[in-house]
Parts: C-alpha cells; sequence; structure tokens
C-alpha cells in the first residue's frame, strides 16, 4: 500500500466513514460498535481475560507476546476468511478507551488494511515505521468520525469537549480533538453527510416533554418554553368557547386538563402536583404539560429517550 498525502488520506477514509454508518445503519449515538460486529458473521470480538482462560495463559502474556499491545488488536485468518479483534478492557482501562479501541480496530478492517498489505496482523516492524503510522491515523480518523461525526456535532450547538465527550462516550482527549475539528470553519456540506443527517433526523428532532432536568442524563441541553402571558381577570362565561383557555386565550386539546400554554387548570378540582412529572410529549410551543401542569422541558429527542423508546 502506497503511502499517501495525510490531507488526501485523511479525505479518503471521512468519506468511507460516512459509507460505513449509511452501510451499518448508524442512526443514533453513542454508537455501539459491538452491534456493528454482529451485523458480519466473519467478525468476531474477544477479550484479553477470555483468551487467557481459553488458553491457560497470563493476561500479561497475551498483552505481550500475542497482541504486543496495551490496547486491541485486529487479527485476519486467511482459511476462514474471518476477523477477531482483540481487546484489552482490564479494570482500570475507562470505558471510552476501549470504545475508541473497539471502532478503531473495526477501521482497520473496514479500511482494507490488512488484505491491502497482504498481512494478518499490522506489525510495524514488517510494515514498517512509516506505513504503519499512516494506517493507524487513518483508523484513527475513521474511528473519530464515526463515534463522534464533527457535522452532527455541529447540528447539536455543542459548545465544549466535555458535551461530545458525554454525548458519544469517548474520552476527553478524543473529545478535545473532536471538538476542534466541529468548529473549524467550513464552505459547504459533503453530499455524503447529508445523508448522514438524514439518517439522525429523529435523533436530532426537538421534543417538548414532561420531565425533571435531573432524570435526564443530558438535562444540561434542555431548555424551557416562556409561559403566555394571562389575562388579568379571566374570560367571562359568556364569551368563552371549547378548545379556548378562558386565562391565556389559547387553544388546548380535548384531552387536556391544564393549558399548555399558561399552566391553568381547565377544569374544577383539578390541581397540579409539584414535581410528579409524567414524561408525557408536547407540542413544541408548551411551556406545561396538560395532563400533569408541570412545567415541560424542550430538548433533542436523543439527548432524552433511547432509540428503542420511540
Amino acid at each position: 500500500m502506497p503511502l499517501s498525502d495525510k490531507g488526501e488520506s485523511a479525505l479518503r477514509v471521512f468519506y468511507m466513514a460516512h459509507r460505513f454508518m449509511n452501510e451499518f445503519g448508524i442512526r443514533w449515538l453513542p454508537v455501539n460498535p459491538e452491534d456493528i460486529i454482529d451485523q458480519r458473521p466473519n467478525w468476531h470480538l474477544k477479550y484479553v481475560h477470555q483468551i487467557a482462560y481459553e488458553t491457560g495463559e497470563t493476561e500479561e502474556h497475551i498483552l505481550n507476546h500475542v497482541m504486543r499491545s496495551q490496547d486491541g488488536l485486529s487479527m485476519y485468518d486467511v482459511k476462514k476468511d474471518s476477523y477477531d479483534i482483540i481487546i484489552n478492557a482490564a479494570d482500570g482501562i475507562p470505558e471510552g478507551r476501549v470504545l475508541w479501541t473497539k471502532m478503531h480496530e473495526i477501521g482497520h478492517i473496514y479500511l482494507g488494511h490488512l488484505e491491502k498489505n497482504a498481512v494478518t496482523e499490522l506489525r510495524k516492524e514488517e510494515l514498517g515505521e512509516d506505513l504503519y503510522n499512516q494506517l493507524e491515523f487513518e483508523a484513527d480518523t475513521f474511528a473519530g468520525e464515526v463515534l463522534a461525526s464533527k457535522w452532527l456535532m455541529r447540528q447539536m450547538d455543542i459548545i465544549s469537549e466535555s458535551d461530545i465527550s458525554e454525548i458519544c462516550g469517548i474520552s476527553d482527549t478524543a473529545a478535545l480533538n473532536r471538538y476542534k475539528r466541529a468548529t473549524e470553519e467550513y464552505s459547504f456540506i459533503p453530499a455524503n453527510v447529508t445523508f448522514t443527517l438524514h439518517r439522525f433526523e429523529e435523533y436530532l428532532k426537538e421534543i417538548t416533554v414532561c420531565a425533571d432536568r435531573s432524570e435526564i442524563d443530558l438535562g444540561h441541553f434542555a431548555q424551557v418554553n416562556q409561559p403566555h402571558a394571562m389575562f388579568r381577570k379571566p374570560m367571562a362565561p359568556f364569551l368563552r368557547k371549547p378548545g379556548i383557555c378562558p386565562y391565556c386565550g389559547q387553544t388546548y386539546s380535548k384531552e387536556a386538563r391544564f393549558c399548555s400554554h399558561c399552566g391553568s387548570a381547565l377544569k374544577k378540582g383539578t390541581k397540579r402536583i409539584p414535581g410528579a412529572y409524567c414524561w408525557n410529549r408536547q407540542s413544541e410551543g408548551a411551556a406545561f404539560c396538560e395532563k400533569c401542569g408541570n412545567p415541560v422541558l424542550r430538548i433533542r429527542q436523543g439527548f432524552c429517550l433511547e432509540e428503542c423508546e420511540l
């Protein structure tokens, strides 16, 4: 595999990363590498402690003499046309680092590094330092764009690397690099990015939900709508119309017990129980829950719900 210019290499990997995201149907964060590996019958995820148990060797022996790495290794079995992704997930290794390593090794496989170089493992002593470093750079570039696409980060209006770390599950160091990428100036949006943003449409969608900010993992991203101003006096009974709040003049649904605009009770004897949030979805401009009357939050769907909850 000939060495290429770093910028040219990064651009090629960028396009491959978005093709990968489309091929594997990635549309939610954080990305789960294990779900991806499960989609390929000839990709196998193994952990150092499992291999040590199966072979009767120590974990240290596997790291130093089999992997020759403290993080991970991808191996290609030519006869079986299968890949083993070996990961060190020992106690003390941050989850963000393990996540990155998994996607990094997937990157080596998806980018064809093993076949193109006719090797079963990527070893610096076999490939030479320059080629080895290029392949490592490409796998890291791939992992960064899949786990925390700079274009998705821009869409979310992130304000710090800690936001990226929390949303994507990657380490603070990796998140800082992605933050720098996300805040660079760009004159156009590549076509494949448009497709990626479309796939993440449900994740990025803003919803208004009746929930306590402290109950949402990414609650600091939530905003509130301003309540509608109330009349100085409620409408006189003869002026009232069905579906119109007599306290602020805004419309409400048939099922509403409270006005979602001003929070007033719409039926006699209806009382709000402060703090009894019901997770009811509201209309986009709601300031209160029409079911329980508590204040509501406006937040991106992916920050509030799991994909399986949709």
